[in-house]
This record gives C-alpha cells, sequence and structure tokens, in this order.
C-alpha cells in the first residue's frame, strides 16, 4: 500500500492509535549484556589514552531508507551501545588525568536519543515507525545500559561543557571498508566541525577495528546461532536441489529456514549459481533453472542478532557427482581441511609462507590435478581464502596481525573452471580457540559422499 493511503488511514485513527501504540514495548532482538557494552566502550576511551573526548553518531532513518527497508544501525555505534534506534548520539568524557595517577575511567557516558513524536502527521514518528524509547521514560537507563539518557537536543551543550577540560574529539574519520558509509561520516565529521571549530579531530577507525577482531563470549553465542540456523537451511536445500529447480526457489526456501530461526535478515545477498554461474563469484541473480549434471555452488547464510554467518557448499543437481566433479570437489575439500588443520592462534589468514593459511590452500590446489590443459588448479583460485565475520560479513581486521583466540573467520578455497563451467568453493565458519581452531559449521555435509548421501533423500 502506498505511502499516502496509509497516511489518510492513520490520520483517521490517530486519536485511538496513539496512545494504545505507547503501551505497547518495541520488539527487541536478542543481543549482548548491557554490561558487556558498556565495557567496550570504558575500553575504547583507555584505548584513546584519554586526552579526548569520544562523540559518535547513529544512523537516523534516511540513512537506510527506512520507509523501504528496515532500520539496521551503523555497525560502530551497535558495538558500542547496543542501540538499534535511529537518530542516537553517543558522547563518552574521561575523568580528567591527576598527577601520579593510574588507569584511563569514564567520567560521563551518555546516550542521546529522539524525544518521543506522536505527531499524526510525522511521516517518521510513533505513529508510523512504532513506540520508541524517550529520553525521559522512567526505564531509559536500565533498557539502555547508559547511566545517563538525554535528549538528542542537549548534545551540543553537553559537548561544549564537555571541551572546557579537553581539546579533543575522538570519532569516526574514515568510513568502514564496504559499508556505503561515506556520505555519513562527511555529515557527521561537518557537524561536529561545525559546533567545535577549534577542536583538534582524531580517529579511532583502527583502535575500533582491533577490538572488533576478537570477539566477546556474547558474540560468538550469536555468531553460533546464526551459524546454526543458516546450516539448517542448507539441508533444506540439499532436499530441495534437483532438475528443473529454479535457483531463486532454493534461495528462498533457505532464506525462510533461517529467518523462521530468529534471523533477522540475510547477512549477504543470497548465491544461488548453477552451471557456468557456479563460477561466478557473486552471481545473485539466482534466475536460472537447474539443470542435470551441473553443479550449484549456493554462498547463503543469515546474521542473527546483527551477528553474521557464511556458509557455501557445493551440490550436485543431479545429486550425483560426475567423475570430474568429484575429482575437483575432493581437491579443494583437502586444501579447506589442510587450512583448518592449520588453524591456530598465530598464523596469518594471508599469504606468509609455513604461516600463512591462504599460501597452504592455495599451494595444495597447485599442486594437485589439472585443468583439460593438463595446467595446474592454482590459476582458478582467484580470490583470498579467508576473512573475519561478526556484524558484518566482511567484518572489519587488519590482515597484518595474527591470528589470537576469540576470532571467527571463513575457510573458503575454490575452484573456477569456466571453460567446463564447474565451480567449487566450500566455506566454513571457525573459532579460534586456546591451541586450535573449532568449526562451528560442522554439522553441515561437507564430504562428497555424506553430500550425496543427505541429497538421496529427497
Amino acid at each position: 500500500m502506498r505511502r499516502m493511503v496509509r497516511r489518510g488511514l492513520l490520520l483517521f485513527w490517530a486519536g485511538v492509535a496513539i496512545s494504545a501504540a505507547l503501551a505497547v514495548p518495541a520488539a527487541a532482538w536478542e543481543r549482548e549484556t548491557l554490561a558487556a557494552f558498556h565495557e567496550r566502550r570504558a575500553r575504547l576511551v583507555r584505548e584513546t589514552g584519554g586526552d579526548g573526548i569520544i562523540v559518535m553518531f547513529g544512523y537516523g532513518d534516511a540513512e537506510v531508507a527506512s520507509s523501504v527497508t528496515s532500520f539496521r544501525q551503523n555497525e560502530a555505534f551497535y558495538y558500542l551501545t547496543g542501540w538499534n534506534e535511529p537518530g542516537a548520539m553517543m558522547m563518552l568524557v574521561p575523568k580528567p588525568a591527576r598527577a601520579g595517577g593510574s588507569g584511563i575511567e569514564i567520567d560521563k557516558e551518555i546516550l542521546f536519543i529522539p524525544p518521543h513524536d506522536d505527531r499524526p502527521g510525522s511521516y517518521h514518528g510513533e505513529l508510523w515507525e512504532g513506540p520508541k524509547l524517550g529520553p525521559d521514560d522512567a526505564d531509559a537507563t536500565a533498557r539502555t545500559g547508559f547511566p545517563s539518557v538525554k535528549s538528542v537536543t542537549l548534545l551540543q551543550s553537553e559537548m561544549q561543557e564537555a571541551l572546557k577540560s579537553f581539546n579533543k574529539i575522538y570519532t569516526e574519520m574514515t568510513p568502514q571498508p564496504e559499508s556505503g558509509e561515506e556520505w555519513f561520516i562527511q555529515d557527521m565529521q561537518s557537524r561536529l566541525k561545525k559546533a567545535a571549530p577549534l577542536t583538534t579531530f582524531a580517529d579511532f577507525r583502527q583502535i575500533l577495528t582491533r577490538l572488533r577482531m576478537v570477539k566477546s563470549p556474547g558474540e560468538i553465542a550469536l555468531i553460533r546461532k546464526a551459524a546454526e540456523a543458516s546450516v539448517e537451511a542448507h539441508l533444506a536445500a540439499m532436499k530441495t536441489v534437483r532438475p528443473g529447480v529454479w535457483e531463486y526457489e532454493v534461495a528462498a526456501r533457505m532464506v525462510y529456514e533461517y529467518q523462521r530461526r530468529g534471523c533477522e535478515w540475510s547477512a549477504y545477498p543470497p548465491i544461488v549459481g548453477s552451471g557456468f554461474y557456479s563460477t561466478v563469484l557473486h552471481y545473485d541473480q539466482n534466475s536460472n533453472q537447474m539443470k542435470d549434471g551441473d553443479v550449484v555452488v549456493m554462498d547463503v547464510a543469515g546474521a542473527y542478532g546483527g551477528y553474521t554467518s557464511d556458509i557455501t557448499r557445493t551440490l550436485p543437481v543431479s545429486g550425483k557427482f560426475t567423475p570430474r566433479q568429484r575429482e575437483i570437489y575432493q581437491i579443494v575439500l583437502a586444501a579447506a581441511d589442510a587450512a583448518i588443520a592449520a588453524a591456530k592462534p598465530g598464523m596469518y589468514l594471508g599469504r606468509g609462507g609455513t604461516q600463512g593459511l591462504h599460501q597452504i590452500a592455495f599451494d595444495y590446489i597447485n599442486t594437485h590435478g589439472k585443468d583439460l590443459k593438463g595446467q595446474p588448479l592454482g590459476q582458478y583460485f582467484i580470490h583470498g581464502l579467508s576473512h573475519h565475520i561478526g556484524l558484518n560479513v566482511h567484518d572489519p581486521a587488519d590482515y597484518n596481525l595474527p591470528l589470537q583466540p576469540g576470532m571467527v573467520v571463513t575457510i573458503e578455497p575454490g575452484v573456477y573452471i569456466r571453460d567446463e563451467k564447474l565451480g567449487i568453493r566450500i566455506e566454513d565458519d571457525i573459532l579460534i580457540t586456546e591451541n586450535a581452531c573449532e568449526v562451528l559449521t560442522r554439522r553441515l555435509p561437507r564430504t562428497v559422499d555424506d553430500i550425496e548421501r543427505a541429497m538421496g533423500g529427497r
């Protein structure tokens, strides 16, 4: 229904609906404890050295085009606040340094949120978007975990007061890679510099990236749930794939399966590519009908509590791999197994000789099997082996740093031979532990025999 039609209906019922709507609590997804978010804020203050205040903006409705999609918070802001409503801002003020003192502590933690807006004609008000928390609500501090919750209209005065003791503002000066935040970051900086033109600004992006690389127990628990729901989606797909089925049918079934298990959205656009399109890495049109004799690459996963998973399996459309498909599949699987066996603290994800997981996988692929011209297969492994996952499926990371316990990464070797219309990718999510790693997606069939067995019950 078009927006203006909805507006007319809502205006008609405005007098009755406003009070009823505000009495209904907003639905909330699962998140970490409020104490976990507080500790992150405290650590960020310590890592910046306590020589300036930290100011950060969350997304507003405009940043996510909320009229056509559900609201999703800026990842960095959510990581520090756990707050998923639009228009919020945050300020952290360290305690002034004292002579002979040790340790850096937070003096003020303030979350600024919009006041209630229940005007019938307000397009993004609570009558349209549902009830929101207001700064004057009695439970504001309990629900946010911030000791102080104020109206966004007070940010300017609170910031000016804090700057009497500091002359530096830490904020986001560079956008997160692959986030599309360029305009948002520029606008935030412009607003801050206009409000404090004589203040020095510093970027905390690198600090936050390092913090996000090692996941907390709460983050790991949410990633596990995303992975488990996504595994169920892949198991359902193994019962769905057959000649004559359209790729979009498989994608739709998988999205249904992980969303019915609590995932809020797809971690990325579902990729279901068969035949030639199994060799196209980010093919997401999903518009072809699957044919006997082809393989289909399914790179599909959901996000739970905002945290992503990333899983790929390659299936024979007929339910049985051909000898050539089996040969290439087993090479890719062995490369994945070699990388997983080597994954532990101190190793690197990139090319780094015996310490680089990518090099281990590449070397295996390049020394096993040939293409139809007798050439090694390494030339067909055309992407990286791994990336971090978290609030983003390509979570921010410094790939010059070694793996540490608590990091969650993918292992995803692949071979894509276009001349043969044959693409094979196998992707699992692993948690780096104290001495090795744990495969979070181990319940999903990986071997040729297990996949054929799982598909045999169709």
